[in-house]
């Protein structure tokens, strides 16, 4: 099996630029290739959709929504309550309303304010974190000499 090294780059433009460094720094073009992987979320493996249950990172989401529901819902409460007493036709109508808005909005931004990268140690086959999708180059480094120059190549800044 040949030996591989792979660089993951932000943008097409700099994947060009290493392809091009590679062919002239002398490697052939059967030594390297250029590939592309998917975001995270978009391979289809989970029977539900996307890769995983939940992901590392996502871990405490739930915690952050349900806290999150409910200053929401309580600041929602108020402002209705504050709507109500303003408006008298409007009365439990408004309140329910603001109250439902409030914890739907406090939910969200109390899961994604819980949500960051994952750490890869405490990461589990069931809440893996993913690796970023983007353009790939390949380069085989069975030459003598190739893989520290393959690794320069890939390094470099763009």
């Amino acid at each position: 099996m040949a030996k591989l090294i792979v660089g993951r780059f932000d943008n097409v433009d700099d994947l060009k630029l290493v392809l091009e460094a590679l062919r002239n720094a002398g490697f052939e073009k059967r030594e390297y290739g250029s590939f592309y992987v998917t975001p995270p979320g978009q391979h289809a493996l989970h029977p539900l959709g996307g890769d995983a249950h939940s992901d590392e990172g996502a871990k405490d989401a739930g915690k952050g929504a349900v806290a999150g529901a409910a200053v929401g819902g309580a600041a929602g409460l108020a402002v209705g309550a504050v709507a109500a007493a303003a408006i008298p036709i409007a009365g439990i109508a408004a309140a329910v309303a603001a109250t439902g808005i409030g914890a739907y909005i406090g939910s969200l931004a109390g899961a994604l304010s819980k949500t960051d990268d994952g750490d890869q140690t405490e990461a589990t086959p069931e809440q893996p974190v993913e690796r970023p999708g983007g353009p790939r180059v390949a380069v085989c480094v069975e030459r003598p000499g190739a893989q520290a120059r393959a690794i320069e190549i890939l390094e470099e800044p763009r």
